[in-house]
């Protein structure tokens, strides 16, 4: 607030000019601040207690307005992220089939066990597939290397050139193994379909030659490979005959069927405590766990799997989340040495080897290995490498792998029912059912759209924000231009006050506009408030002294208010 002095002669004009105090300065922010309330404290012509009243208002919606503030805070610092089910579908077609790996509980042939000798290298493997720990009779306490075990697996293990019989893929009979290869699981040597091509799946070529297992009789399908991610997709334009291949329709038709043999007059050891087989259904791009988390296809039995796909996607507005907090990973914000896709699934077998192989100098046999000559666990090591996947199991904290899932990812959930096979009864729609030991299984999609859960931002910077100036508002009246305002009184209002007290010709001189003035009733009230509420402005009356065309005299009069 300025404070003025101008008395006026007819030869020279005075400009007097002070600068405001803090207490003036605050004064004039009171009485013209946007914020609610403000004003009523600054009044000087309320009484005390009236003034009082306003304050302690103004404190208590200030609280109450920091309380909702705080919960819109830590709601959005806690629980920033929501699941959402989208609703525009995704087209059955756009999305791969379940890569199917099929294991016949058969660890062993009859006739690759009978040619172990006791004692030896092939009899402590045969030990350590078929064995347990209380069962070790071998006195070889060796199991060798991945190399010499790989050649013991091809030779015991059923080959799925005899397993698979019969394979219809779209309503369409090909031969089974131009859609599957051999792949190698913690349940032995087994079966897979519609699995990316090992190129696509491992960083380095050795770990192609270690996974295919019956040499110059395996292929990995006889198709184009597709560099498939559940982030990335399919191509925009698909060459034909690739692989993974693409979902073709609904109902059984449309499916996968397989005839499997079962061989059971083969068997040595099983598994499990039957006979059969296990089937897992998972991502093209992840390792199988078959032996804890496979379902069991007996023979003699024609079973039918309804196909029902989870698809989980993110919104990219979620990135900037803390991984901690999303709970989710991109693939490109944790690479594995060894999957060059990262899954849940493929961090914990990678994680688990690399613990196994640090605490008991070797790994099991389905695990990554990185060079050929890995040393292979056997039945000596069982104690050591079940404490250690025990603890994993429940998360231990001396053994932790912190695998979080992938912000995109597709499973595969299933129901499924059975009925017996009638082989020898009457007759039978296929031609292959001719001898015993056989199942059918039957794998296809009923829904042609399928919703996807969408990882999105529950409250965003935005909502935060709207949410803080809706309840700043709502208490207070603030705004943006509230801030603006306490900016120019802190720091413009003070500064600009500073050049004008030292630059006295820039200000601008006051030219009343007028001639003559005689105060009314009225104006002498409004002057006394003004003093009373501390703003000192003493005005000025001027009369004529003297008048022509060209020119006006002013003299300054005697009566002050």
């Amino acid at each position: 607030m300025l404070r003025a002095r101008k008395p006026i002669n007819s030869s020279k004009e005075e400009i007097i000019e002070e600068k405001p105090t803090i207490r003036e300065n605050f004064q004039h922010y009171l009485m013209n601040a946007s914020l609610h309330g403000l004003k009523y404290m600054g009044d000087t012509t309320m009484s005390l207690f009236e003034r009082c009243f306003f304050v302690v208002s103004f404190v208590v919606v200030f609280v109450l307005s920091g309380y909702f503030i705080s919960n819109v805070w830590q709601k959005w610092s806690e629980t920033p992220i929501i699941i959402s089910i989208n609703p525009i579908g995704i087209p059955l077609t756009t999305i791969p089939f379940p890569a199917v790996t099929i294991c016949n509980m058969n660890q062993a042939r009859i006739s690759a066990a009978r040619i172990a000798l006791k004692g030896s290298l092939e009899d402590s493997m045969l030990d350590s597939l078929c064995g347990s720990s209380k069962e070790f009779k071998s006195n070889n306490n060796s199991t060798g290397r991945w190399s010499q075990l790989k050649r013991f697996l091809m030779n015991a293990s059923q080959p799925c050139s005899e397993t698979l019989i019969f394979c219809r893929f779209a309503s369409k009979t090909v031969p089974c193994m131009d859609i599957f290869w051999s792949s190698l699981t913690d349940d032995g040597l087994c079966c897979t379909f519609n699995t990316v091509h090992p190129d696509f799946m491992f960083h380095t070529t050795i770990n192609d030659n270690m996974w295919e297992l019956e040499g110059s009789n395996a292929n990995y399908s006889k198709g184009v490979p597709i560099d498939w991610t559940p982030e990335t997709g399919y191509p925009k334009e698909m060459p034909e005959n690739a692989f993974p291949r693409q979902a073709a329709g609904t109902g059984h038709d449309m499916g996968l069927t397989v005839g499997l043999n079962c061989d059971v007059s083969n068997y040595y050891c099983s598994s499990t405590n039957s006979y059969g087989f296990k089937i897992l259904l998972h991502a093209p791009t992840e390792t199988p766990k078959v032996k804890n988390f496979g379902f069991f296809v007996a023979p003699g039995t024609e079973v039918r799997v309804v196909v029902n796909p989870r698809i989980n996607t993110a919104s990219e507005m979620i990135r900037r989340v803390p991984i901690e907090q999303r709970q989710c990973v991109f693939a490109n914000e944790r690479n594995l040495s060894y999957f060059r896709t990262y899954t849940q699934e493929n961090c914990e077998m990678e994680c688990e080897s690399l613990i196994v192989s640090k605490q008991c100098g070797c790994i099991l046999y389905y695990m990554p290995k990185t060079t050929a000559d890995a040393e292979i666990c056997s039945l000596k090591d069982a104690k050591c490498y079940e404490m250690i996947l025990a603890s994993l199991v429940f998360n231990n904290s001396s053994h932790s792998c912190s695998c979080l899932p992938a912000c995109y990812e597709i499973d595969y959930e299933r129901r499924s029912s059975t009925s017996p096979l009638g082989v020898g009864k009457f007759l039978l729609r296929e031609n292959f059912l001719k001898k015993d030991n056989i199942a059918v299984v039957h794998l296809y999609f009923v829904e042609n759209t399928i919703h996807s859960y969408t990882k999105g931002e529950l409250i965003g910077f935005t909502d935060f924000l709207s949410s803080t100036g809706g309840l700043l508002g709502l208490f207070m009246g603030f705004s943006v231009v509230s801030l603006v305002e306490m900016f120019y009184y802190i720091s413009m209002r003070p500064h600009c006050s500073k050049r004008i007290q030292q630059n006295p010709n820039a200000t601008q001189k006051v030219t009343p506009t007028f001639v003559a003035w005689k105060p009314d009733s009225l104006s002498v009230k409004r002057n006394l408030r003004n003093r009373q509420a501390g703003i000192v402005f003493a005005p000025i009356f001027y009369t004529f002294s003297d008048y022509n065309a060209s020119k006006i005299t002013l003299v300054k009069s005697k009566q002050h208010l």
